[in-house]
């Protein structure tokens, strides 16, 4: 008799090494209509004619995710760590840091039907204590454990947002009781209750992404410590207020990164039809009264669709254009024309970003 988190097992197992092969959830590129484009003379065509439009597999919805991710507290903005990248039974996760390194960053598993596994940078996953369900009555410097490094019910967790990608989430045991970060974060000991059946402030966590970011998955791309991420007006297709910084519909701030043959992004916009492309190849402050440096009409990539996207090792990010121009943000405004992302906030600009994944 197999143990039905076995027989999970092989069948995720399955999923993963056939999803190539069936052509996984398709996503279908096709030419729409678009608006006026500002003379050839203002945005020249770069390189030769584009490839027909591609049918491009998505990733597999079960399996382990590329990179790492840091979750941090929603209240006190702090990292939850796995202490000596784990194999702990007391104090294994605490919520102190206020930086990540690498004992905030973790693997994510997701496991059929629903659940997410979260392994520390030592190979163990974090598992919680019975299940859930531990609160005071219990030793709480023991209610998270890293101590697992195979699957098991109670390192099974199911994660919520009433709002995906770049709001914030809860994270539910096994048993159906929500993780508590005590005091809203910042604790070295005694970090983490389980007993909570309804979430408040203290339940609430943030995500961000660290390292490979895979392809064809859906990110927001949210200003280094501004909360409002770049949103896409109508979807795509514009080219005047084509891509802002405001706290828009969340279905406007994600972003597909599909990683190009050179090891480059483009970034299709969340109508699954258009490109961002950086006017020019980059180098642009601003647009004009007719078109942004940033425009959203294209729907084929060529070279002014692709940016290097690059890790910082602290879970942010650099966006690079072609021209090899940083993209940057102040306020509303956004500029193409960043020569040096240490120094932007010399000038006021922020040339950092996370990347909150949508992946619940």
């Amino acid at each position: 008799m197999i143990h039905p988190i076995a027989r999970s097992f092989l069948v995720n197992a399955l999923i993963v090494m056939l999803w190539p092969a069936v052509g996984g959830a398709a996503t279908v590129t096709v030419a729409p209509k678009t608006g006026s484009q500002p003379a050839a003379a203002a945005l020249p065509s770069p390189g030769a004619p584009p490839a027909a439009p591609r049918v491009i597999a998505g990733p597999p919805p079960f399996g382990v995710l590329p990179g790492q991710f840091a979750i941090r507290t929603m209240l006190r903005n702090t990292y939850l760590t796995a202490r000596d990248g784990g194999h702990h039974s007391i104090d294994a996760v605490v919520t102190s840091a206020v930086t990540p390194g690498p004992y905030e960053k973790f693997t994510i598993e997701k496991f059929q039907p629903s659940y997410t596994l979260l392994k520390a940078s030592g190979g163990y996953y974090v598992s919680a204590a019975g299940g859930g369900g531990r609160g005071g009555d219990y030793d709480d410097t023991q209610t998270m454990q890293t101590e697992r490094t195979a699957l098991a019910d109670d390192a099974l967790f199911r994660t919520y947002t009433g709002i995906p990608g770049w709001q914030a989430f809860t994270i539910q045991t096994y048993n159906g009781h929500y993780l508590t970060a005590l005091g809203g974060g910042g604790k070295s000991t005694r970090a983490f209750h389980t007993d909570a059946t309804k979430p408040s402030t203290w339940e609430y966590f943030w995500i961000a992404k660290c390292g490979d970011l895979g392809t064809e998955y859906d990110y927001a791309i949210v200003p280094k410590g501004a909360g409002q991420p770049l949103t896409v007006t109508n979807g795509g297709g514009l080219v005047k207020n084509a891509v802002l910084v405001s706290g828009g519909a969340t279905a406007t701030a994600k972003f597909r990164l599909s990683r190009q043959s050179d090891g480059q992004y483009a970034l299709q916009t969340p109508n699954r039809v258009n490109y961002v492309t950086a006017i020019q190849g980059g180098g642009l402050a601003s647009g004009t009264k007719d078109w942004d440096n940033l425009v959203t009409d294209r729907t084929q990539v060529q070279a002014w669709e692709k940016f290097r996207i690059v890790d910082r090792g602290d879970c942010t990010y650099t966006i690079q254009t072609t021209n090899n121009w940083f993209i940057a943000t102040s306020g509303a405004r956004i500029s193409t024309r960043i020569s040096d992302p240490a120094a932007a906030p010399t000038i006021g600009y922020n040339a950092y970003f996370e990347l909150a994944p949508f992946i619940w």
